[in-house]
């Protein structure tokens, strides 16, 4: 936890950092990125957005509550989504 908000990185087998996700409020992501995940969580509950850092490209991830169900939506910068 840093600043109440949580940090979780991923290491490969050399210790080396591969990924950064950090918890963030979604005012603070790019327009485009903000609107898509308002966009498809709409009638659902937003509960943690993080930015997802994977060498120089980062993402960006919502869990949300949405009909009793919790999920997960990742999008870019400009609003596409994220294929795993």
């Amino acid at each position: 936890m840093v600043d109440g908000k949580s940090r979780d990185l991923t290491l490969d087998d050399k210790g080396t950092v591969v990924e950064v996700e950090q918890e963030v409020g979604i005012d603070s992501l790019p327009a485009a990125a903000r609107a898509a995940i308002e966009k498809q969580t709409a009638g659902g509950k937003i509960v943690k957005v993080e930015t997802v850092t994977r060498g120089a490209a980062v993402t960006y991830e919502a869990s949300y509550t949405k009909s009793g169900r919790t999920r997960e939506l990742g999008v870019k910068a400009d609003g596409s989504p994220v294929k795993d």
